[in-house]
């Protein structure tokens, strides 16, 4: 049996760490098989690292070298020997048996993720599914199928609550810094896998309730989206219809949001324009 271990990512979240660890625990319980829980603290300065000791001894503490956002995940994979990680935000609360329906799945030799399906905190409605590429005039999205009750493939896990291969993680090279602050990380990284022949499954057996945006406010969020659509994009999709395609509707875009007078879209164009030249300079040195 692969060895499993939770890794909870957290910084300045005690708020949020009273909700998960109670549940975090339960699920190790019901798994019935050895499974530590590691807190991977980011710098906190609001005594996190102490109330976790004082509170939950059993758990593993782990102070990142610095507030490396998500990417701090890319340390801690290589330090540890578990075969199967998973990786939860802090603003989560687990179903009791959240484990088992995850890591099942890697019986299965060239499973690379499996992610959960997410509830919003008051348990209304579902958040998460099944995801699809699609295009629109070269512009790429994505689509859930949040009506999704089987396991099945999908495009890419979801960092916030998904269990990877820590071998095929770091083959991948873990979370591209590219993405950095937050969002796309977790796309780009379905995306390299599946271009490996490496399979990403939803799983609606194993659940969370996910507080959104517990962790930054809905307006930066929006942003750091958007900025990481371009970034995708112009990573990973270049063939030269899409690019001709994607660049006239980008220029409609922005002619639009002009015209309107929306800095938003703009002002993500501008800051992705300047993240992925300095990108690009920094791989030919």
């Amino acid at each position: 049996m692969s060895r499993v271990a939770l890794a909870i990512l957290n910084f300045e979240g005690i708020a949020h760490l009273e909700q998960l660890l109670p549940t975090a625990m339960e699920a190790v319980r019901i798994y019935g098989a050895p499974c530590p829980v590691i807190v991977l603290d980011n710098q906190s300065q609001t005594g996190d690292v102490e109330w976790i000791r004082a509170h939950y001894p059993e758990v593993e503490v782990i102070v990142a070298v610095k507030n490396d956002y998500l990417f701090s995940y890319n340390d801690l994979l290589q330090q540890r020997q578990e075969e199967i990680i998973v990786l939860l935000n802090n603003d989560l609360r687990l179903d009791s048996n959240f484990i088992r329906p995850l890591v099942q799945h890697f019986e299965r030799s060239d499973v690379f993720a499996v992610t959960a399906l997410s509830y919003d905190w008051l348990g209304a409605q579902v958040t998460s599914g099944p995801a699809s590429f699609r295009l629109h005039h070269g512009w790429f999205y994505t689509e859930f199928d949040r009506s999704c009750d089987q396991a099945q493939e999908t495009l890419f896990p979801t960092g916030g609550y998904a269990a990877v291969d820590r071998d095929k993680f770091l083959k991948l090279g873990g979370f591209d810094r590219l993405y950095f602050p937050a969002y796309g990380e977790d796309l780009d990284l379905g995306y390299q896998a599946r271009k490996r022949r490496w399979v990403t499954i939803y799983e609606p057996q194993s659940k969370v309730w996910h507080r959104e945006n517990g962790s930054m406010t809905s307006e930066r969020a929006k942003h750091l989206i958007l900025v990481s659509q371009f970034l995708f994009q112009w990573k990973n999709l270049r063939s030269l219809s899409v690019r001709c395609k994607r660049g006239v509707y980008i220029l409609w875009r922005r002619y639009r949001a002009w015209r309107e007078g929306d800095h938003r879209f703009e002002s993500a164009y501008q800051e992705a324009k300047r993240k992925f030249a300095e990108n690009q300079s920094k791989k030919r040195m």
